[in-house]
């Protein structure tokens, strides 16, 4: 059995981990001077590890035409392995939120290449942790009393070590409780500030290179949701809120809280115990039907979104863990969404649309949960629907995984084509995460399981008669704040017209819109036919890179890619 409260049990070797023993997390320099220097480094390596990985596939999709498919595919292949160890060696050299961003995605078998799950799934087991001295650093700082005073015993070596904190195991004085200790990392504040800048800069230019996706509302939530995660206050009262949620669910392990050990960076949970949700061979040799326990964590979700409204957002392999029975064994409760009354209502219109294939109950449910304007046209916003339920409806995770991630893009980028007002809107950012996250897990554990069918009795048993009284409320404050608003709206909109201001916008493309396009297109084809050529004269010519030939074809080569990549990240 494996012993777990935020990632796993076992301490990561230093050699495992890349790093030296007790090597500390942060590697911040204790001077301004030189924690400045640090800080600068970190965020340019960021930005340099982002731009070799956009760049090795930029190259590839311009190359890739001229070559054998043969040598196509294996030079893909190629390219995913390097880059996801690339993604690795940056989060277990740089730690904070690397680490996160690559446990994400290391959860996304559905969709992701299996060298990126393969390789990032190391991040759940080889998180280097920080030495114990700056452990004990931070209970004098938050307690006054290093742990040694505070607990009968506490383990020195952590058990599980994640992006933003380690966990110890110890015991409590006055009765002997075996509890999970999950103290913050010191200057980890310092850590997410600078890795939220440099993702934003990497954010900044895929939007301006994709339009179609609003990645800007992506890190606005991103953002919100690391910010939360620091106060572990916040995280006692959620896990207390979830352990209250299942306490008469036995099949559902959530440890409680242990509130006298607890501040706002160092948590104190009961010690909880399971097999990692992920290692599904183990979970077989223990007697636990996999089956049973997807369907298991299918249920657990329903009750989550349609019952208590109140769901964990995090449920990469780390944070869940399987007992005999079978019993889920729920950790690490940072990331929790309340879903509120007018969310939950569309959410169970939605779902109940679904199951029954109600093609204009799927689109109304669309409409009112934010995603598309109501100025579209019903019936397109239906045939729409129907494209993607006729797709997607029935799919179990064994065929979603053999769907390419381009297929997905394409439907996508076709999608946000006929509707340019499409949005995800914020409440739903995590949501859709979730998802991922479980669809991913339930290919491993069931890959023939229908997460819809196996949804329906629940959602049709929780989905009752509405709440009126809540809705009223609801309904009528929106409508009071519109009447208020109305005047001040109107007035404007006078303004405007009796001073000649008032404009509308055509979506037809004028004349120079054109000629921009066609520009463009011309100077691209230019440069790619010029690249092609100087890597095939490079290819057949140079035998060694530092001979004059060498530099100077390297020369060539260099800065029309780099005029190219740039025409293609600017804004159109």
């Amino acid at each position: 059995m494996t012993v777990k409260t935020e990632t796993d049990a076992t301490p990561p070797s230093a050699e495992a981990a890349g790093t030296r023993p007790g090597s500390p997390v942060t590697d911040v320099p204790p001077t301004p001077v030189g924690e400045q220097i640090y800080l600068r480094r970190r965020a340019l390596r960021i930005l340099w590890v982002a731009f070799r990985i956009f760049f090795s596939y930029s190259v590839y999709r311009l190359v890739s035409p001229f070559i054998p498919r043969i040598k196509s595919v294996e030079w893909k292949e190629t390219l995913h392995r390097r880059n996801a160890l690339r993604m690795q060696e940056a989060a277990l050299s740089l730690k904070g939120l690397l680490i996160k961003v690559g446990q994400f995605m290391s959860a996304r078998v559905d969709l992701l290449p299996d060298a990126y799950t393969q390789t990032l799934s190391l991040l759940q087991d080889q998180v280097p942790p920080a030495p114990y001295a700056t452990i004990r650093t931070r209970f004098i700082q938050e307690f006054g009393v290093p742990p040694e005073s505070l607990f009968e015993t506490f383990n020195e070596v952590p058990l599980a070590s994640a992006s933003l904190g380690q966990v110890h195991e110890a015991t409590l004085r006055e009765d002997g409780l075996r509890v999970a200790v999950k103290v913050q990392y010191p200057e980890i504040e310092q850590i997410v500030e600078i890795d939220l800048r440099a993702l934003h800069w990497i954010v900044w230019a895929l939007q301006k290179a994709t339009t179609n996706i609003r990645f800007d509302i992506l890190y606005a939530e991103f953002s919100k949701i690391v910010h939360k995660e620091l106060d572990y206050f916040i995280e006692a009262r959620q896990a207390e809120q979830f352990h209250k949620n299942f306490s008469n669910d036995p099949r559902i392990v959530v440890p409680k809280v242990l509130w006298n050990y607890t501040t706002g960076r160092i948590l104190t949970l009961e010690f909880v115990e399971g097999i990692k949700i992920s290692r599904v061979q183990e979970i077989r040799r223990a007697g636990i039907d996999t089956k049973a326990v997807a369907t298991l964590l299918v249920e657990s979700y329903m009750k989550q979104i349609l019952q208590h409204r109140f769901f964990h957002g995090d449920p990469h392999p780390g944070n869940l863990f399987v007992q005999p029975g079978p019993r889920l064994v729920f950790v690490d409760f940072g990331l929790m969404q309340q879903i509120d009354t007018g969310v939950h209502r569309g959410m169970e219109k939605m779902m109940i649309a679904i199951i029954d294939r109600d093609i204009s109950g799927i689109a109304r449910a669309l409409l009112d949960l934010g995603f598309i304007a109501r100025t579209e046209r019903m019936e397109d916003i239906e045939n729409v629907v129907r494209f993607f339920m006729d797709r997607y409806r029935d799919i179990s995770p064994r065929a979603f995984k053999r769907i390419t991630l381009t297929q997905v893009a394409q439907d996508l980028e076709t999608l946000f084509h006929v509707y340019p007002s499409l949005q995800v809107p914020n409440h739903f950012i995590l949501a859709g995460r979730t998802a991922g996250m479980l669809n991913g897990l339930c290919s491993q554990l069931d890959p023939d399981l229908n997460i819809i069918e196996i949804a329906e009795p629940y959602a049709k048993k929780f989905v009752g008669a509405p709440n009126w009284t809540a809705e009223l409320f609801s309904r009528g404050r929106e409508i009071a704040i519109a009447l208020i608003e109305l005047p001040v709206v109107l007035r404007n909109f006078l303004e405007l017209a009796s001073n000649g201001q008032f404009r509308t916008r055509m979506n037809s493309e004028d004349l120079t819109a054109v000629l921009t396009k066609i520009y463009k297109l011309g100077y691209r084809t230019v440069l790619a036919g010029f690249i092609v050529t100087m890597t095939l004269l490079y290819s057949n010519l140079v035998r060694n890179f530092d001979s004059p030939m060498g530099i100077a074809l390297s020369t060539l080569i260099l800065f029309p890619a780099l005029a190219l990549l740039f025409s293609f990240v600017r804004r159109k």
